[in-house]
């Protein structure tokens, strides 16, 4: 069975090709927007006999309606070297197929844009309506092994449609702080939706006694500790902590994340979905 997103926006599309969402255009629609003079419209079947009847200028004024519109929905994914341990990677794969057939029911564009060090050509999609090549992009994903940082999402902003999109980010933002801040402020002009990977086996399944050898995913340091109470429970105050850093530095952005910690579902990405529509 497919999995499908409910998504609604909080703003209105600009798009001029019809859709399912409230846009900025006048056109078929059923929400009344505005009076128009005949001229401006020129179709006599929606013209107002009250409103032209009480025009100080004696002119027939016509009900215009606001156009349902498309958008383009972009997934921006870390595919960095931390985002391939335990089922990171499968969850992003997941994902990505229920994005882009929520997009393709809605009549919206998916793009994908796959971000490590660099931006590579191969791990761009263009907004498009073609499931064939959402397809063919998950195969090849699929047998990557995932390398590198995430500096590259800095650059993600660079391929996205001008006009505001709606944008699902997904990390387990494993980098600075400073990082993200760059990668929000270049993200302004569209509607982001942060989608944070956490895999509790790499804090919350930690003993309390023994040597535990940890290593930076990112630049590859080897780290061995003496586990014991106090020690563990400073790192789970650690990772509360950071958690609390980064929702404070995506709503400073105006987006409200969703962390991600357990099995991969999609009822629980549209509970958080409803709830900012809300």
């Amino acid at each position: 069975m497919t999995e499908t997103l409910h998504y609604r926006l909080p703003w209105q599309s600009s798009s001029v090709y019809p859709g399912a969402h409230p846009g900025q255009m006048i056109g078929a629609g059923q929400l009344f927007k505005r009076h128009e003079p005949l001229i401006a419209s020129p179709d006599p079947r929606r013209i107002d006999l009250r409103a032209s009847v009480l025009d100080p200028f004696s002119s027939y004024r016509v009900r215009v309606y606001q156009q349902q519109s498309s958008v383009n929905v972009y997934l921006i994914a870390d595919m960095s070297v931390s985002m391939g341990y335990a089922d990171k990677q499968q969850t992003l794969l997941r994902f990505l197929h229920t994005a882009a057939n929520s997009a393709f029911g809605y009549g919206d564009k998916f793009g994908f844009i796959g971000c490590t060090e660099r931006i590579e050509q191969r791990w761009l999609l263009p907004a498009c309506q073609h499931s064939g090549r959402v397809s063919a992009l998950a195969k090849q994903l699929e047998r990557l092994t995932f390398t590198g940082s995430a500096i590259g999402l800095q650059n993600a902003a660079a391929y996205l449609s001008v006009q505001r999109s709606l944008v699902f980010l997904l990390s387990d933002c494993h980098f600075p702080l400073p990082h993200l801040r760059a990668v929000l402020g270049s993200l302004q002009g569209h509607d982001v939706i942060p989608l944070v990977l956490w895999n509790q086996d790499e804090y919350a399944t930690l003993p309390n006694w023994g040597l535990i050898s940890f290593q930076d995913m990112e630049n590859n340091a080897n780290r061995t500790l003496f586990m014991r109470p106090a020690l563990r429970q400073k790192i789970m105050a650690a990772y509360r902590q950071r958690q609390h850093d980064l929702k404070h530095m995506f709503r400073a952005f105006g987006s409200e994340p969703l962390f991600i910690t357990e099995r991969y579902s999609a009822q629980t990405i549209n509970r958080h979905l409803q709830q900012r529509a809300a």
